[in-house]
Parts: structure tokens; sequence; C-alpha cells
């Protein structure tokens, strides 16, 4: 593996890590941890509502409004990276947890579609862009 091979290969691997700690800190209502995924001006926008959240007290805001109960899975990256900036599309299935441990219930299916930036801390989302195919559990109970 070249030394190039082995550059790419480690930032997909950041951004991946990253996607999965924006994942798991909205699911477990970590508002701050959630909010850090993004850069400090960062915005997350649900396509074709009208929807965005920008900077990190909005979106973590945001995050609390939702508390415990969601369960995200992000399938089938493609990343593309450009110096200190990339582009990740992916696929989104979106879960309704319950505290009883029955069966999570899927809400809906969609795609993000990100900008990012490397930063002294690694990379962090600019733009997250979720675009909704379906909703298909109980519309008050959703979030991107």
């Amino acid at each position: 593996m070249s030394s190039s091979a082995g550059t790419e290969f480690a930032d997909w691997q950041a951004i991946r890590e990253l996607t999965a700690t924006y994942n798991r800190c909205f699911d477990n209502s970590d508002a701050v941890g959630w909010a850090g995924t993004f850069l400090t001006s960062g915005r997350l926008e649900v396509r074709g509502e009208g929807v965005a959240y920008t900077g990190h007290e909005e979106l973590a805001d945001f995050c609390r409004s939702r508390g415990w109960g969601i369960l995200h899975m992000t399938l089938d990256p493609e990343l593309t990276v450009d110096g200190d900036h990339a582009e990740q599309r992916c696929n989104l299935l979106m879960f309704r947890r319950h505290e009883s441990q029955e069966r999570p219930t899927l809400l809906a299916t969609g795609r993000y579609s990100d900008t990012l930036v490397r930063t002294s801390e690694g990379w962090r989302f600019d733009l997250r862009a979720v675009q909704l195919d379906t909703r298909l559990g109980a519309h008050e109970e959703m979030s991107p």
C-alpha cells in the first residue's frame, strides 16, 4: 500500500468513525457530543421540509428535544476526500427503540449528503443534509 493509499484509508476511517459518533451520540441523547461532530458553524438540514439547525447551540437543543429512543444506522458510504475537505453520501435507516425492549420499529429510510472539513481536532461536518424517502412510523416521533 502506498503512503497515498494509506492516507486515503486513514481519512475514510476517521470520517466513518465521526459518522458512528454522530449516530451514537444522538441515539443516546448526548447533545454536546452530537453537536461536537459539527464545526461550530455546522448545519443540519432536513431537505424537503424547510428544517435546519445551525451552530452547536441549536444542534444541541434539537438533540435534547428528541430524547432517547431513536436508532440511526448509516450504510453504503461513498467518500471523496480532497485535501482538508470531503464529501460523503450514505444511506439511512432510522428505527424507534422501546424501553420495554420490544422489537424496534422502522421509522424512515433516506440518505445523508455531507460536506466535511478537517480541523485540528479531526474531521467535522460542515453540512449534513438528510433527505427522507419515507416515514414509516408515527410522524411525531421522527428525528433526522
